[in-house]
């Protein structure tokens, strides 16, 4: 609100250890309002000349500081973990010996820990149940089966320690006491996995969401998922299915700065997708295209062509991408602006680098030695028996054809083949269409 005159710190790494484009934008805030920073080695005026080098020579050296400060760390606690000492949080019905740091049971939480597992060893209680009966010995925050399941599979009931840091694995086998016997941890997680299987064999054979795990907003190019929303009635349950985004994109920006809430109904998304999918399999020019381009030289080059020109744009956007803080910094643009300009150019980029993928795709298929006339006449025509197969088989054929599908704001479907399937090439530059649009 403008109504800081001073920002104290002990020194200036508190702030200068930011990367260095929000390093930039901050000096450009303090600048704005004409504050200074205040710390015990002196002043800084980010609106002096001197100043500012000084303090961008500081920052560079805090941020390589800071570096071998985290590898330093990382080095220690991978050497810690391996000597079997616990790093974070302590596991439910464990404490932390404070002259060793190893686990040792607790003694109030541990006989929990072994109920859990017998009465799961028992076959007679799931997760959900377990969580329901030792509910009332339980902190409310763990009160659920996932936190059940999460105790069940945890190897460090077993005595045995299993993380990662710094992107190294790390096991150490009896570690620490175990609260349960190897036998019995053992025994939990073979039911585990066979009702896993069995669950993800369920979700294999359900009806909806047949194009799950390839299709896109073209809008905001983020991944869409299959989801269910449930409206319960006075008598009735009714189901939804949709399309939605995942969550770690639940908010993905468009060009405009505005949140994308695309949502689109999984049973009219997958009947265009059954529909062009049994056209393409059916089409004798797609099989004749797919046999022509294997070890065709003309077709390679067409693409190797393509990949370079949109090699060529990717490069472009991301120059530009590079310039938007000096045009924020000199002043031309607002912030508001410069947020707007990013979310666009990162949507674009993030259209080129799919198309490349697809250009790529296709072109590995074009150098391939040999194409198996058995294979493709087997991929045909499963595919044109497409109706009659089970849910599971529809989509393993779906993803042997289809590279990608997007959805438009309307509900317009493009499905793109993982081969040509339009007719020959006219001898333009531009690879044979590829993409099939309905709806």
């Amino acid at each position: 609100d403008g109504e800081a005159e001073a920002v104290l710190v002990t020194e200036q790494d508190r702030l200068s250890r930011l990367d260095e484009i929000p390093w930039a934008i901050l000096k450009q805030t303090f600048r704005d309002y004409s504050i200074k920073l205040y710390t015990l080695s002196g002043e800084v005026d980010f609106g002096n000349e001197d100043d500012e080098f000084t303090a961008d020579i500081m920052a560079i050296i805090d941020r390589r500081r800071r570096k071998t400060v985290v590898r330093q760390m990382v080095r220690g606690r991978a050497a810690a973990a391996k000597r079997g000492e616990w790093l974070g949080r302590l596991p439910f019905g464990y404490r932390r010996n404070p002259d060793t740091q190893h686990l040792e049971p607790h003694s109030a939480e541990a006989p929990l820990v072994r109920e859990i597992f017998n009465l799961f060893a028992q076959g007679k209680m799931g997760s959900r149940r377990i969580a329901v009966v030792t509910s009332d010995r339980i902190p409310n925050k763990y009160v659920d089966g996932g936190f059940i399941v999460h105790v069940l599979r945890n190897p460090v009931y077993a005595g045995d320690i299993v993380t990662e840091v710094g992107g190294e694995q790390i096991r150490v086998d009896a570690a620490h006491e175990p609260i349960v016997g190897r036998d019995l941890w053992e025994a939990c997680n073979r039911v585990l996995n066979a009702r896993s299987t069995q669950n993800k064999k369920s979700r294999l054979e359900s009806t909806v969401g047949l194009a799950a795990g390839i299709v896109y907003c073209s809008a905001c190019g983020h991944l869409l998922s299959p989801t269910t929303a449930v409206k319960r009635g006075a008598a009735t349950i009714h189901r939804y299915h949709y399309y939605r985004h995942v969550r770690g994109h639940r908010n993905a920006s468009l060009p405009d700065g505005s949140q994308c809430r695309a949502a689109h109904r999984t049973e009219t998304i997958d009947a265009h997708v059954r529909e062009q999918l049994v056209r393409i399999a059916t089409s004798p020019t797609a099989r004749r295209q797919l046999i022509r381009q294997a070890g065709d030289r003309k077709i390679a080059k067409q693409l190797e062509t393509k990949r370079s020109e949109l090699s060529e744009q990717l490069g472009s956007l991301k120059r530009k991408q590079e310039r938007l803080l000096q045009l924020f910094l000199s002043g031309d643009w607002d912030r508001s602006r410069l947020n707007t300009e990013k979310r666009r150019l990162e949507t674009s980029i993030a259209a080129l680098e799919g198309e490349i993928r697809d250009v790529e795709a296709r072109l590995r298929l074009t150098k391939s030695d040999a194409i198996s006339m058995d294979l493709i006449a087997e991929t045909f025509t499963v595919a044109a028996e497409f109706e009659s197969m089970p849910f599971s088989e529809q989509q393993a054929a779906l993803r042997g054809l289809v590279e990608r599908i997007e959805v438009d704001s309307d509900g317009r479907v493009t499905v793109t083949a993982k081969f040509p399937v339009a007719g020959p090439d006219t001898g333009s530059k531009k690879f044979a269409h590829h993409r099939v649009r309905a709806g």
